[in-house]
């Protein structure tokens, strides 16, 4: 069932997505072009992501997962069991991204990271981050360990990759696959504690918005 539609605007987002992004997009232009030639001659359309940046709604909703059985890397090419990290009982904020879209997924990273700003050192250190890439093929543990330092993610912001058949399992498991990392939707995932509860926001919220979720619903 809904919990909350809300609508926002987008400005203060598209400002905090040119100035995260521009470094970054520089770099991982260079270098998914190679990627490209590599193992595609596919042409990447971001239309879809476009679009989703227009769009002025966010949806709120409780949902029950059941988090599978595999292991994922973390940006130092730890293998991390993707079970025994979310059953570890610290509240949540888990999104999924991939470093070479330069449209929803610098705007998610600024969100979290204006997020964590607007809670108080208390909650920051309380609060695990999750980001997954959904394009394990390119963002290898290196490309996020150049990432996280990029964005200036710390230890309590973890970024995982992994295998692509193990990535779409986890993507199925939480109903975010979508079939291509082009029609990659905006989803948010928050929980309080351990269990299969989660709240889920689909659509782009302020970084400010999130953190009175975080505040209303996993800190409450």
């Amino acid at each position: 069932m809904p919990i909350k539609k809300k609508r926002y605007l987008i400005a203060a987002l598209a400002v905090g997505y040119s100035l995260l992004s521009s470094a970054w997009a520089e770099r991982a232009d260079k270098d998914h072009s190679i990627h490209q030639q590599e193992h595609s001659t596919t042409h990447e359309d971001h239309s879809m992501h476009k679009s989703v940046l227009e769009k002025r709604d966010f949806f709120v909703t409780r949902r029950d997962y059941a988090v599978p059985e595999v292991s994922l890397l973390d940006a130092n090419s730890n293998e991390i069991a993707l079970s025994e990290l979310l059953a570890l009982g610290e509240p949540l904020a888990l999104n999924f991204i991939f470093t070479t879209c330069n449209t929803i997924c610098p705007v998610m990273t600024a969100t979290f990271a204006q997020m964590r700003r607007e809670l108080n050192s208390e909650e920051r250190s309380r609060l695990k981050i999750i980001s997954i890439s959904i394009d394990p093929e390119y963002d290898r543990p290196d490309v996020l360990k150049s990432y996280s330092e990029l964005f200036e993610i710390d230890d309590t912001w973890t970024l995982l990759t992994g295998k692509s058949e193990d990535i779409n399992r986890v993507l199925r498991s939480f109903d975010a696959f979508s079939g291509s990392k082009m029609n990659h939707q905006p989803v948010t995932l928050l929980r309080a504690v351990e269990g299969n509860t989660w709240i889920r926001v689909d659509g782009l919220t302020s970084g400010k918005e999130l953190a009175e979720m975080v505040k209303e619903y996993v800190f409450e």
